[in-house]
């Protein structure tokens, strides 16, 4: 027994020896391989080719963490915070492009990343010590380097000192590869287009097509008529149409039902009086008197008592006097003016020394100070009253209309109770019906529209809308008119009109394309105006932009600098007038012109290059990405 033991050990032992010297073999080897891509072809693919949960995306060899993705992403989020005022949610920011746009740098980063690895780039930690030493954020009281500065400013933004010190390296790496397209240059026959493009000038001989000489007053044939209905049938559409009856709530609603007696002006009046005490206001002028025969003159009349105009036109410097405005005394900062001008009657002027020399002071119109009399304000508080009481009211009023709706019951007596107005419309999705109601905001309709038309037609309860600040608009639904194609015997006047304007169009034109046909054959532009009952026009110089007159404007120039010097076309401007048109003559662009376009174009060539060819690298890159943590870090799961 033992001894069957010892020889079924002794072939284990060499079984196993066998293994282990096949494991060691290129056959083995490629089994193993073999085997690992079948398994991983089955549905396994995770375990070797997918990013773990620290990473975004992969660009070729590079990872973008999330850490990356995360600090620049939330830095987008606070610029278009700043930029609109408003916090985009996840579906906002997606919408607007913001997670797309942080990828697009990171990816761009790490594809300029992987072209400096192969280009051995990089900075030496002398110098990159060196540009953290200079850079200012990191300056202490004294204006040199502090490290305990350092440290803070790093852990605000949310660094720590490898981090930063490495987006540095791959910073000095970028701007290296970006350094190799210095000095590159727009080339000059691309100056000489963009010069020719926009000083080039042309003169355009014109007519303008009067409409009433093309007028259709026909009458359409039954057939012709209905043809062209059925041909345009979504012209003659109608709109939905929902019959509501609306009950805005507002302070200014409720403001309107209520009554102020006397008594309470009158001691509201009492309450309030200082806020309607007035401060005295002088209107003040100033005159310069610089030449010494004007001093002189100014002096002689002051002693005098004469009049300060009277002055001014006797030494004829009547346009020198500078109206200084209207001031109370302590608006003034020059504290000799003010001493001077409220010392004053109206009227009168004094010479007092300024920074200049001496000036002539003069007050034209006094508006006195003191308390308002009841009369002059007591619209102001009566209404200041009204509403008071309309928002005192507000939250009672609400809730015994919304008490009525719960119980079903009309609502009418609740708001004839406030001296609340109900309005029965006919509303379209345009919301021009709600123009007439004063107390629904212009920039509340588009929410009111909105949520009338999203409530269901079988409702019986309507929630009512709120439109913040305490107001809200209470609905009920009455009817509802869908959209619907009208027949002709209900639009026929409309039609009739519609076919009309279309006969005036096509004859218009057509005669634009005879004239045009005719000045294509070599005919003169003033008997084809004559023919046509138009009278000629010249135009002056102009670019592609239009005349600087603003005659020629942007449609009709760009019609004539389609062709060259003899070119005739036609077109329709916005405003619908037709203009038959044939170019007179061509001015090439001085040669060596300034160009607007050359230089704009000159001064972006070098970061568009460099844009493309960073674009071009990134597209030879494979980019793969975690959309699992790229939804978890902008807030989609």
């Amino acid at each position: 027994m033992d001894e069957s033991i010892g020889h079924t050990s002794i072939e284990w032992d060499n079984m196993l020896d066998n293994m282990r010297n096949f494991g060691r073999s290129w056959v083995a080897k490629i089994f193993l391989a073999v085997v690992v891509l079948a398994v991983a072809g089955f549905g396994l693919p995770s375990i070797f080719l997918d990013l773990n949960a620290n990473t975004v995306a992969r660009v070729g060899d590079q990872n973008v963490t999330a850490r990356e993705f995360d600090r620049i992403y939330r830095s987008r989020l606070n610029q278009f915070a700043a930029q609109t005022g408003m916090s985009p949610t996840a579906q906002q920011a997606l919408a607007f492009g913001l997670p797309n746009a942080t990828l697009a740098q990171l990816a761009n980063d790490a594809a300029l990343e992987t072209l400096a690895q192969r280009l051995s780039l990089g900075a030496s930690e002398d110098k990159l010590a060196e540009l953290v030493r200079r850079d200012p954020s990191f300056a202490g009281a004294l204006g040199a380097f502090d490290r305990t500065a350092f440290i803070t400013v790093l852990r605000q933004a949310g660094y720590t000192e490898s981090e930063y010190l490495n987006l540095q390296r791959k910073a000095a790496k970028r701007e290296q590869v970006g350094m190799m397209l210095d000095g590159v240059r727009m080339p000059q026959f691309a100056a000489d287009l963009a010069n020719s493009y926009e000083n080039e000038r042309r003169v355009i001989e014109y007519i303008e097509l009067n409409p009433m000489f093309f007028t259709s007053v026909e009458e359409p044939s039954e057939s012709d008529l209905s043809q062209f209905f059925a041909e345009n049938q979504e012209r003659f559409r109608t709109e939905e149409t929902r019959v509501v009856r609306l009950l805005p709530l507002t302070p200014e609603a409720l403001a309107a039902g209520v009554e102020i007696t006397d008594a309470q002006i009158e001691a509201e009046y009492e309450r309030t009086a200082a806020s309607y005490t007035t401060v005295e206001q002088r209107r003040i002028s100033q005159l310069l008197l610089n030449a010494p025969e004007t001093l002189a003159l100014f002096e002689a009349g002051l002693a005098e008592g004469r009049d300060f105009a009277e002055l001014t036109l006797e030494a004829g410097v009547e346009t020198d006097v500078s109206p200084l405005g209207l001031f109370a005394q302590t608006q003034l900062t020059d504290a000799a003016l003010a001493q001077a001008a409220f010392s004053l009657p109206e009227g009168g002027f004094a010479i007092i020394p300024g920074a200049l020399g001496q000036r002539a002071i003069w007050v034209s119109e006094i508006i006195e100070g003191g308390q308002q009399p009841l009369e002059a304000v007591r619209d102001r508080i009566e209404q200041n009253l009204r509403l008071a009481a309309g928002r005192d009211e507000l939250l009672t009023a609400y809730d015994a209309i919304e008490e009525a709706r719960a119980a079903f019951q009309p609502i009418d007596d609740v708001a004839a109770g406030y001296g609340l107005e109900i309005h029965e419309i006919g509303l379209t999705r345009s919301g021009a019906a709600l123009e007439n109601i004063e107390t629904i905001p212009p920039t509340a309709r588009e929410t009111v529209v909105n949520q009338i038309f999203s409530a269901s037609q079988d409702a019986t309860f309507t929630p009512a809308i709120s439109l913040g600040s305490n107001r809200a608009v209470f609905f009920e639904l009455l009817s509802v008119e869908p959209e619907r194609d009208q027949t002709l015997d209900e639009v026929r006047d409309e039609v009739i009109a519609a076919w009309q304007d279309l006969q005036t169009d096509n004859a218009i034109l057509t005669a634009a394309e005879d004239m045009v046909a005719q000045l294509d054959a070599g005919g003169d532009i003033l008997t084809v105006a004559m023919d046509s009952g138009g009278i000629p026009q010249v135009s002056q110089p102009f670019g592609r932009t239009g005349s600087t007159d603003g005659i020629i404007g942007p449609e009709v120039a760009r019609a004539a600098f389609i062709g060259g010097e003899g070119t005739a076309g036609y077109l329709q401007t916005p405003e619908g007038d037709v203009i038959v048109f044939q170019v007179s003559s061509v001015t090439p662009a001085p040669a060596g012109g300034t160009s607007e376009v050359a230089a704009m174009m000159q001064n972006t060539f070098a970061d568009q290059v460099f844009s493309g060819f960073v674009e071009g690298l990134r597209q030879d890159m494979p980019i793969r990405i975690n959309q699992e943590t790229l939804n978890r870090l902008i807030g989609l799961e």
